[in-house]
């Protein structure tokens, strides 16, 4: 599944996941027709369009594959459609299926075999951004930590969030342009080469404040990072 803001900002981040995936021999699918995975209308309480969007993607992704997503919003709200639909009947089986199958893009990659250690190498100093959306995952700090060469740096507060939070930057934008502000500090002062995380809402957030601050540091997906690391960029500049 490749999310609504990686395919109309971010697209780099959806053809990085299937590069990585087809390196490591798992055979890649993208359904066409996919919109939105209804996460604002949730949060907003549109529960109708939230179940219209959801109805959408239960037909997009039926069968027994895997679903792999590169945000951990989006997978996230994947595993809350049965929230939407009322047990017993047969679309909120439907619901629970697809939600045990749906997989965020560093979770599923560490499941296959050999990982960690794919032979990855690349000698650069990565700053993590431990998105909140991942719920304390530790998936992206295991699959980096494993890359030959890396140097995975974490900021002093790893917790805080950017301050983006979908609705949360439009309703609070003050809030949101404090939160950023420090947390793009915290990274800064590691000295990093590179931006990493594997929410693309949070690359998109930090590395645009960045940039507007005449400090860029280029942002990459865990996905990205991984695909460079994979196809021989042994030295970063």
């Amino acid at each position: 599944m490749i999310p609504c803001l990686v395919e109309d900002c971010l697209p780099e981040i959806g053809l990085a996941v299937v590069s990585v995936l087809e390196r490591l021999g798992v055979g890649v699918k993208h359904p066409k027709g996919q919109t939105c995975c209804g996460q604002m209308a949730f949060k907003t309480g549109d529960a109708a369009r939230a179940r219209a969007l959801a109805l959408r993607s239960l037909d997009l992704f039926a069968g027994p594959d895997a679903v792999v997503c590169p945000s951990g919003s989006c997978a996230k709200m994947l595993r809350a459609y049965p929230q939407l639909f009322e047990p017993g009947t047969p679309d909120h089986a439907r619901a629970l299926d697809l939600a045990g199958r749906v997989r965020e893009f560093c979770e599923f990659t560490l499941a296959l075999p050999g990982a960690p250690d794919f032979g990855a190498r690349l000698q650069a100093r990565a700053a993590l951004h431990r998105s909140c959306q991942l719920d304390g995952s530790e998936a992206p700090a295991r699959l980096l930590s494993a890359i030959d060469g890396l140097t995975l740096l974490e900021p002093e507060r790893p917790e805080r969030c950017c301050g983006f939070g979908g609705l949360f930057s439009l309703q609070f934008p003050a809030v949101s342009e404090s939160l950023v502000e420090d947390k793009a500090r915290e990274l800064l002062a590691l000295k990093p080469e590179l931006l990493v995380s594997a929410e693309p809402s949070c690359l998109m957030n930090i590395g645009g404040y960045l940039t507007r601050q005449g400090r860029p540091v280029r942002a990459l997906h865990a996905a990205q990072l991984l695909d460079l690391a994979l196809t021989g960029g042994a030295t970063w500049s």
